[in-house]
């Protein structure tokens, strides 16, 4: 059940309406959202955990870790050694390596198995009895909140399980409306209802009509406005019970009546300035807050600060849970908390906050450590730019450890806003950039590199770490700046940024440094078909590279990962053994390295050289394995060419049909790159082999309409080839096949690409053969062939090998 509503008309009241309406024989689960905590990834799912799992303030690590085991004890979905784990690093609890070993995750498999636990995790506890769960104030959840109750909905129908969500008309719900979910829209209320509820609130006694017109216009429909206008006129003294009805003792008009919601809340708390004082106090912590919190902060008497408290509960503006010293307060709406907080003086306010801050880091250093944008909101409200920005940090980077991205986001730029106010030039610059270089990494990992604000992100660190001589971070920058061009299909700019990121390693002369900079530069001449000096660089970098080597703040795949180009290139220069060779180690050292985006990504092009080598067995293999893994990591972006390499093995053994609307598939999911060519090559080839023509020549222009933008490709020759070949087969004139065959060869040339060579030759000699012309052919063929040293037991050989004994036969025939 979805309700939304504006502020104050009725959310909550109708929850707990419904609660009680429910009786007693289910479990009631409360899980509130803060507008402090917009970006703090599982907020409020934590916060209900340490309470359902019974912690206190005064509770050791070792008491937490005892009462986390007891309550997951019966929790059946996954081993109580895993589930354990996975509790304990969200909720930030230390436990031992011998009896619960870290888990062999990366930290967005983590990430996705934690947000599964939690899930089944509430499920199970409707399966042992009727759950009815409210989820307050989703328009302050978190991203990752959201996605946990979306996972939940899904699910909720295969349980004893209701789901009530309140939210403000500013949420937009992220998921797709479904048959057991009910949407309500509270509106305002219309006059018979607001007379409805003045009468209840009276007790059933009539009001003069003067006064119920008075609160109707007042408060414009908005029940809470009408409860608290019509609790300040009852007991202002102006009506008197007279038999069954009340009567008016005196002029309305004398009467001081609030004129807006927002008047009427701060006039009950002003009967009072030390309630005041409190509930201002309280405000500033929060929607709900602790004792030990606002006690500390206070600074007057436990037995005034008690007695203080407890009338805010008797006047209904807060909510109680538990005794002094271990209680917790709710302010009983978010309105009245923000009235509390409004009504303070904006320096008052700011020292509040600061001190708040300041209390946190001094008494409460476990919170600190666990919620730092706590600690950031309270400098940031308290104008403390410089304690702010680095709390802001502290939690981007802990979120994005998590793989919270979308939050860490949030918490980077709001780090950022706050750069300006910083008087020191140096420090400001410094500060930004720290920002700056963390949001890179968070971007990349929510977006495409292609994305203008990745582009921004590292071309403002770049500035940044040139005005303050940084080069180790100005070596990141320009690799973050050469992998969004690279996407862009900017080549030219993609190369700009990859000298420069060579020269600046050269300077630093740090060995890692170095290998990412060849690989970068080697990666980026690959792309626009400059194949011998890619290699060349290729070489270097792997020359330098140690396994061990830690790249902390490389953008994009580890640079181990490139090794797989070394087989790439090597095949088309004209090197099969030696490309099958290097092959073989690079799937190995991805294999050691034990990072899955690496493997899935070697694999991956693993199963192309098969495919350039004619062999659908070995490449279906490694397709397959690259598709499990990038599916058990949700590996968007290479599980498109794993689907495709997969597609062309299923065609190559027959399954035409299955294996082009898989390669279809990968080709509709890989967003605009640089490689997005040898995917429509592939398509090319198999919808050839399968005789449309017509189809294969579409695919055949797409990708050389992406070559285009590049300026070179690696597969750029092959597409001509395929081109030529698709219109030799009916899609268009001779004459046309043989144009596009030639440039095939010519493109080859240009690129020293002897194996698509070798192939753009076989084709037009083909066509020579096919013309009467067998000497022509002999001639254009057999130069290529006899440059081969090695590979001639691949099919390319094989076939080149073939065509040329029957293009010799005409010609001794001639001779004899």
């Amino acid at each position: 059940m979805l309700i939304q509503g504006e502020a104050g008309v009725g959310k909550s009241r109708l929850v707990e309406s419904l609660r009680e309406t429910a009786g007693k024989d289910h479990i009631w689960v409360a899980i509130r959202c803060s507008p402090f905590h917009t970006a703090s990834a599982f907020h409020p799912i934590i916060e209900h955990l340490k309470r359902v799992f019974g912690w206190q303030p005064e509770d050791t690590a070792p008491q937490h870790l005892a009462k986390l085991e007891a309550g997951l004890a019966d929790f059946k979905a996954l081993p109580l050694s895993e589930s354990v784990r996975l509790f304990a690093d969200l909720v930030s609890v230390p436990v031992p390596e011998d009896r619960y070993p870290r888990l062999s995750m990366t930290a967005q498999q983590q990430r996705d198995a934690t947000l599964d636990a939690i899930v089944a995790w509430l499920i199970e506890t409707a399966e042992r009895a009727p759950v009815l769960m409210a989820w307050e104030d989703l328009h302050w959840a978190d991203p990752t909140t959201l996605e946990i109750l979306g996972m939940l909905i899904e699910q909720a129908p295969t349980a004893a399980l209701l789901v009530v969500a309140t939210y403000r008309p500013e949420l937009t719900p992220p998921w797709p409306q479904r048959s057991h979910m009910t949407p309500i829209t509270l509106n305002r209320l219309e006059r018979p209802e607001v007379e409805t509820m003045v009468g209840h609130l009276a007790g059933g006694r009539p009001l003069p009509g003067e006064v119920v017109d008075h609160i109707v216009a007042k408060s414009d429909g908005v029940p809470l406005y009408v409860e608290e206008l019509t609790k300040a006129i009852l007991g202002s003294g102006v009506l008197e019970a007279s038999g069954d009805a009340y009567v008016l003792t005196g002029s309305l008009a004398q009467l001081h009546i609030p004129e807006t919601l927002q008047d009427s809340l701060m006039a009950r708390l002003d009967r009072a300035p030390r309630l005041r004082e409190v509930a201002q106090l309280g405000s500033v912590l929060g929607r709900e807050f602790a004792y030990d919190m606002i006690s500390a902060l206070a600074g007057i008497e436990e037995e005034m600060l008690q007695s203080g408290l407890g009338q805010l509960v008797v006047d209904e503006l807060l909510y109680q849970r538990g005794r002094p010293p271990r209680s917790r307060y709710l302010f009983k709406h978010a309105l009245i908390q923000d009235a509390a907080y409004q009504s303070l003086l904006k320096r008052t306010r700011q020292q509040y906050h600061e001190r708040a801050a300041m209390l946190l880091e001094d008494r409460f250093p476990e919170l600190v450590s666990t919620q730092p944008e706590l600690v950031a909101h309270h400098y940031t409200q308290a104008n403390c730019p410089a304690q702010a920005i680095a709390y802001w940090l502290k939690a981007g980077t802990a979120a994005a450890r998590q793989s919270a991205n979308l939050e860490a986001i949030d918490q980077f730029r709001r780090g950022l806003a706050l750069v300006e106010a910083l008087p020191d030039v140096h420090e400001r610059a410094e500060r930004e950039l720290d920002l700056q270089m963390a949001l890179g990494p968070a971007l990349a990992a929510t977006k495409v590199y292609s994305h203008p604000e990745i582009g921004r992100t590292y071309a403002r660190a770049r500035e940044l770490c040139r005005q303050l001589g940084d080069h180790s971070r100005e070596f990141t920058a320009l690799r973050g700046l050469q992998l969004h061009h690279q996407n862009r299909l900017e080549m030219e700019k993609a190369q700009h940024f990859a000298e420069e990121a060579l020269r600046v390693a050269e300077r630093l002369g740090d060995a890692p440094v170095l290998v990412g900079a060849h690989l970068t530069l080697g990666a980026t001449l690959y792309q626009q078909g400059k194949l011998e000096p890619a290699l060349a660089h290729n070489r270097r970098g792997f020359g330098l590279f140690d396994p061990n080597m830690q790249f902390p703040d490389w953008p994009g795949g580890h640079p181990g990962v490139f090794q797989f180009r070394l087989a790439l290139i090597s095949w088309m220069l004209g090197y099969p053994d030696r490309s099958l060779e290097e092959l073989r180690a690079a799937v190995g050292s991805a294999e050691t390295l034990g990072h899955p985006l690496t493997l899935a990504q070697t694999l991956c092009w693993a199963a192309f050289v098969h495919i350039f080598r004619h062999e659908p067995s070995a490449a279906a293999d490694c397709a397959g394995r690259a598709l499990r893994i990038c599916e058990d990591h949700r590996i968007a972006q290479w599980q498109a060419f794993a689907l495709c390499a997969d597609g062309w093995a299923l065609a190559a053994s027959g399954e035409w049909e299955k294996g082009l609307a898989q390669i279809g598939q990968g080709v509709g999911g890989y967003s605009l790159g640089a490689n997005q060519h040898v995917l429509l090559a592939l398509q090319a080839d198999a919808q050839l082999a399968s005789g449309n023509a017509e189809a294969a020549l579409e695919s055949v222009a797409a990708g050389l309409q992406a070559v285009e933008k590049t300026g070179g490709a690696p597969l750029e020759a092959e597409l001509y080839r395929l081109g030529g070949e698709a219109l030799l087969a009916g899609a268009g004139t001779v004459s046309e096949a043989e144009t596009a065959m030639l440039q095939a060869i010519a493109v080859a040339r240009r690129q020293n690409a002897k194996s698509w060579e070798l192939r753009g030759a076989m084709s037009l000699a083909r066509l020579r053969q096919q013309q009467g012309r067998p000497q022509e052919a002999a001639a254009l063929l057999a130069p290529i062939y006899d440059w081969f040293t090695e590979g001639f037991d691949t099919a390319d050989l094989k076939e080149a090998k073939t065509l040329l004994d029957d293009l010799a036969e005409p010609a001794i025939a001639a001779e004899g």
